[in-house]
């Protein structure tokens, strides 16, 4: 399994060591001191390159919901995942 977070101003990674020692491909994009690629600020789930699924938050972080996209456009979402994984580094690279 591969996961990819795009953060800004800090990563909450108390999951993350725990999932990478599993075995999970974990990558980040840090846009806190460079420019986001033009990446969305909408945080989405992708799966079998063709079901999205948009995760919502409350504006302290706290996940409101899951919403699965009808007939969403899915070349956008291929490609910003394209974009992110092209932008991103491993999570143990991060944390050094």
């Amino acid at each position: 399994m591969e996961e990819l977070r795009v953060i800004a101003g800090g990563l909450f990674e108390w999951c993350i060591p725990g999932n990478v020692a599993a075995g999970e491909n974990y990558q980040i994009v840090d846009v806190t001191e460079q420019p986001n690629p033009g990446l969305p600020e909408q945080d989405f789930w992708l799966f079998d390159e063709a079901v999205v699924v948009h995760l919502n938050y409350r504006p302290d972080g706290t996940q409101i919901n899951r919403e699965l996209i009808q007939d969403p456009h899915i070349e956008t979402y291929l490609a910003w995942r394209d974009l992110a994984l092209e932008s991103a580094v491993p999570f143990s690279a991060h944390r050094t």
